[in-house]
C-alpha cells in the first residue's frame, strides 16, 4: 500500500451527513488499513461530518492517537500549506 491512496468515493446524497461519512468509512476505508494499521495515519479536513463525535469515537477506536483533524489527537490547522494535501502529482 506504499504510495497509495485510497478513494475517491462518490455519494448519491446531496448532503453528506456524518452517520454517512461513517458508513463510508467503516465499509471501505478501515477494512484497507487491518495489517497497516502502525503505519498509516488519516487525514481529514475542517467540514462539519468530520467532526462529528460519532466520527470522532470511531476514529478514536480505528486509529487511535493516528488521525489528524479538527479536534483530534494530532491537529490541523484550517488552510495550512505545511499539512495540507497536494493534489498535483503523488
Amino acid at each position: 500500500m506504499q504510495d497509495r491512496v485510497i478513494g475517491s468515493f462518490s455519494f448519491t446524497e446531496k448532503t453528506l451527513a456524518s452517520v454517512i461519512y461513517l458508513h463510508m468509512l467503516e465499509s471501505f476505508v478501515f477494512s484497507q488499513f487491518v495489517e497497516l494499521k502502525p503505519h498509516v495515519f488519516l487525514q481529514q479536513d475542517g467540514a462539519p461530518p468530520h467532526w462529528d463525535t460519532i466520527v470522532h469515537s470511531s476514529l478514536h477506536a480505528h486509529f487511535t492517537g493516528r488521525w489528524i483533524g479538527l479536534g483530534g489527537p494530532i491537529f490541523w490547522p484550517p488552510r495550512s500549506p505545511d499539512v495540507t494535501f497536494s493534489f498535483g502529482d503523488l
